[in-house]
């Protein structure tokens, strides 16, 4: 079976927190569906696949601007809470005496503390001086910019990267 690109003919709708129905042009409707970035971190709206219960790839979207703006508007619903990254706004601790780096912050959704297992893996530098950190739970935090950070936590901090 050949791989179906959505476009502005079919309608997604969400139903659930994580879940849409997917309604295609001619009239096949999907429940229960679920989406998922393919680029989750470095292209965050294009190439998005569509997933039946089974975790069957029932379509893909290459870029949100070929489906209807409230189509796109339900995906980026989903989204929302699905891939939740909270935005580190200020550093208050980086330990590393244990063998794994622990970092207590300050975030958008309030306080963290968590553990990093290997600064080298876990801790990765993308353009614009962006960093995405992955914590010993597998949970993600950004720092969008280390140069918006104050003196004090960018000093903790640029050691390790």
């Amino acid at each position: 079976m050949a791989l179906r690109y959505l476009d502005k003919t079919a309608k997604i709708e969400m139903t659930d927190v994580y879940y849409v129905q997917l309604t295609l042009g001619d009239g096949t409707v999907y429940e229960n569906v679920e989406l998922r970035r393919l680029f989750p971190i470095s292209d965050k709206f294009n190439y998005i696949s569509l997933l039946d219960k089974d975790e069957h790839e029932i379509a893909m979207i290459k870029s949100l601007d070929d489906i209807t703006p409230d189509s796109a508007a339900a995906i980026k619903a989903c989204f929302y809470d699905y891939y939740r990254i909270p935005k580190i706004t200020k550093i208050t601790e980086c330990d590393d005496k244990t063998g794994m780096l622990k970092m207590t912050v300050e975030t958008d959704h309030g306080p963290a503390t968590f553990r990093i297992r290997n600064r080298h893996s876990d801790m990765k530098t993308y353009p614009g001086d962006r960093v995405i950190i992955r914590d010993s739970n597998d949970n993600r935090y950004e720092i969008e910019n280390l140069n918006n950070l104050d003196r004090k936590s960018w000093l903790l901090v640029a050691s390790f990267l």
